[in-house]
């Protein structure tokens, strides 16, 4: 994601991203899946593959589900997932 990506991202209500984090793997396009965060101009959103990881699959078996992805397109998505998160607010439920 260049930094006029990451500036148009943040005009729609949303963050920027570190300086040091590359995104070359990762790119928003309003045209594409509604502008959420894609693979590579592929249609596979990095929610997609973290809901993948998130449901037991392993990286080897995403690949194997994803042909046309590589190892740093599911490592790309898992640091693009953690800078959005770095320092926010999330709301969780009050333990009892």
């Amino acid at each position: 994601m260049s930094k006029a990506d990451a500036m148009g991202w943040a005009a729609q209500g949303r963050r920027t991203y570190p300086e040091g984090v590359a995104y070359e793997r990762i790119t928003i396009n309003p045209n594409r899946m509604s502008g959420l965060p894609c693979i590579r101009d592929t249609r596979v959103t990095v929610s997609a593959v973290l809901g993948q990881l998130a449901a037991g699959l392993t990286i080897p078996e995403l690949l194997a589900d994803f042909p046309y992805l590589e190892r740093a397109d599911v490592l790309a998505a898992l640091e693009f997932a953690a800078a959005a998160v770095q320092e926010r607010e999330l709301p969780l439920a009050h333990s009892s």
